[in-house]
């Protein structure tokens, strides 16, 4: 019987040692899963936050043309222009193609 006993608690010591190591091995399946994804959270999360920077850059750049663009489009500047570069008005110009405007005639 002792024999028995012995082997009994053998097989029961291997099933044990089996039973840890599965779970030790669940462990670190699920550990190393979680760190894959928070891995993935940080790189999306970095990922907006660089195009959320990119976004902001060039709004300021769009105001900042869009202020040059008004400047340049307002009725004095391109009256100082037209003077600094000696144009003169055109007046009475008749067009042949009146719907297109491709061709002109003084």
């Amino acid at each position: 019987m002792s024999n028995y006993k012995q082997a009994n608690n053998i097989g029961e010591r291997d099933m044990v040692l089996w039973v840890n190591i599965v779970l030790a091995g669940v462990i670190l399946l699920l550990l190393f899963y979680y760190i894959i994804m928070a891995n993935i959270v940080t790189v999306r999360n970095y990922k907006i936050q660089v195009l959320q920077d990119d976004l902001e850059v060039l709004a300021e750049t769009n105001g900042a043309l869009m202020a040059k663009k008004l400047a340049l489009e307002s009725s004095s500047s391109l009256i100082e222009f037209a003077k600094s570069r000696s144009l003169i008005e055109a007046r009475n110009v008749l067009y042949i193609f009146e719907n297109s405007g491709d061709v002109a005639k003084r």
